[in-house]
């Protein structure tokens, strides 16, 4: 082979080899931008989302301080509900709300001592759906024969059964799996989002809290309120301490917890509404009479 021969084939050699790595570059680049921009979509998305959910939660307050209870009640219910959908599309999808889980679940594993070890396994088996359950209908009790009402009682149960079937449905909608078994203090093998020991335990320690404030001030109402957030966010800690739940999966069951807990509350107004017009009359006619 002569050198203008050797010459052409190395020319084409090279020229083929600077073509295929500019294809590829070009691949890569392509590549890499769309997954960028598809990534920032999907933030955007995810944003846009809680800002909806945020915005409907304000509403309902504002309406609610505006003796407009039920649509109150509706747009704050909607808004959490739209938090929660947001949350499960975010994990469905591994979206950036979730890029907090591991950091976050890595830290409470970084913290761990023998004494925090006992003390958050005895929070979370007190605050298990057995012992909610238990407690909820120890409650019922002790509402009916305190106000010798049914109503009540029936919407604090229902209430926490409905927060808790939600929670059930949207575990084996998403099937999320738990964090691995290297984090676990303690043994959990069904679906992970949302927390079902933070539904339920929130669900119905709000519940208590609208009942047990419902005659007081409002100082003594905020106060209540806040005893019942920091409970729920010892629960919500406790789990994520233990290794058996991501902190989307603690924020979601707070979220379902919120919605239930809105429409339960309304309800819980329209009872105590009938019951105090139904007794007007007859407080008339007595002073009539006399």
């Amino acid at each position: 082979m002569d050198s203008d021969t050797l010459s052409a084939v190395l020319q084409v050699y090279i020229c083929t080899l600077m073509l295929v790595l500019l294809s590829s570059s070009t691949s890569a680049v392509h590549s890499t931008v769309t997954e960028v921009f598809t990534e920032a979509a999907s933030t955007d998305v995810e944003a846009v989302g809680l800002a909806v959910a945020f915005g409907l939660v304000i509403l309902g307050i504002v309406l609610r301080t505006r003796d407009n209870r039920a649509r109150g009640a509706i747009f704050s219910a909607l808004g959490y509900a739209f938090a929660v959908l947001v949350l499960a599309v975010a994990v469905h999808s591994d979206g950036a709300l979730t890029g907090a889980d591991a950091p976050v679940a890595q830290w409470f594993v970084d913290h761990r001592s023998s004494t925090l070890d006992h003390l958050a396994t005895a929070i979370t088996i007190a605050g298990g759906p057995p012992e909610t359950a238990a407690l909820g209908i120890l409650v019922a009790v002790v509402l009916i024969w305190r106000t010798k009402r049914y109503g009540p009682a029936v919407v604090v149960l229902a209430t926490v059964a409905a927060a808790s079937f939600l929670c059930s449905a949207l575990k084996l909608i998403v099937g999320r799996d738990r964090p691995p078994l290297s984090m676990q203090l303690m043994l959990e093998t069904d679906h992970s989002f949302p927390s079902g020991h933070v539904t339920g335990s929130a669900a119905l320690l709000m519940m208590i809290a609208l009942i047990a404030s419902a005659r007081c001030p409002t100082a003594a109402r905020v106060l209540f309120l806040a005893i019942t957030l920091a409970i729920t966010v010892i629960v919500a800690c406790t789990r994520m301490y233990l290794g058996v739940h991501w902190l989307t999966d603690v924020c979601a069951g707070a979220l379902i917890a919120a919605a239930m807990v809105t429409l339960g509350g309304y309800a819980l107004h329209r009872l105590d509404t009938a019951t105090t017009d139904e007794s007007t009359p007859t407080r008339h006619v007595s002073q009539v009479a006399q």
